[in-house]
C-alpha cells in the first residue's frame, strides 16, 4: 500500500484542455517550480538528490528552468549542490548556460565550486566566458575576489 502510494504521489495528473489529461511525474513539478508537489513528495520519502536518465539532479532541472522555489526546497533538503550529470555538469553551470545569475547566486550561497571541470573541459566561469553570459560572469568575478579577499584577512 505505501509503494503505491508514493507512486502516486510522484506522478500528478495536470490538465491540459478541458478534454485531455496529461501524466507529468516529479521532473516536471520542478520544472514547472511546482514546491507543492515537490514537497509532499520529499515528505513521502522522495530523495533531493534523485536524477533522471541522464543523470541530471532535480536541481539540474531546477537551474535551467528557473525554478527558484523548487531548488530552494531540494537545497534545504540536501540536494548535492555539484552533484554532476554525466556530461559532467552541474546545476551551477546549468544556470550559467541560461544566464541565470539569480539562480547562480542561489547555488554559491550553497556552497557550489565554480571550478569543477566538466567533461568538455569548462568550468562555469569559462561557460559564462565563453557563452557571453556577462552577468554570471561579473557574479563570478565579485565570488572570486570575495575569497581572495578572505584569505588574504586569514594570513
Amino acid at each position: 500500500m505505501k509503494t503505491t502510494l508514493l507512486a502516486t504521489l510522484f506522478t500528478i495528473a495536470v490538465s491540459v484542455s478541458g478534454f485531455s489529461q496529461k501524466t507529468l511525474g516529479v521532473f516536471d513539478a520542478v520544472k514547472l517550480n511546482d514546491s507543492t508537489t515537490l514537497a509532499t513528495c520529499l515528505h513521502y520519502g522522495l530523495k533531493a538528490n534523485t536524477t533522471s536518465f541522464y543523470g541530471n539532479t532535480l536541481l539540474m532541472e531546477a537551474a535551467r528552468n528557473h525554478s527558484y522555489a523548487a531548488a530552494t526546497l531540494l537545497l534545504a533538503h540536501g540536494a548535492k549542490v555539484d552533484a554532476r550529470n554525466e556530461l559532467g555538469n552541474t546545476a551551477l553551470m546549468e544556470a550559467t548556460l541560461r544566464g541565470d545569475e539569480r539562480m547562480a547566486e542561489m547555488l554559491l550561497q550553497a556552497g557550489a565550486n565554480m571550478s569543477i571541470v566538466n567533461r568538455a573541459g569548462e568550468t562555469a566561469v569559462t561557460i559564462a566566458e565563453g557563452f557571453e553570459k556577462t552577468a554570471v560572469a561579473s557574479l563570478f568575478n565579485n565570488q572570486d575576489q570575495h575569497t581572495k579577499d578572505r584569505y588574504a584577512k586569514l594570513r
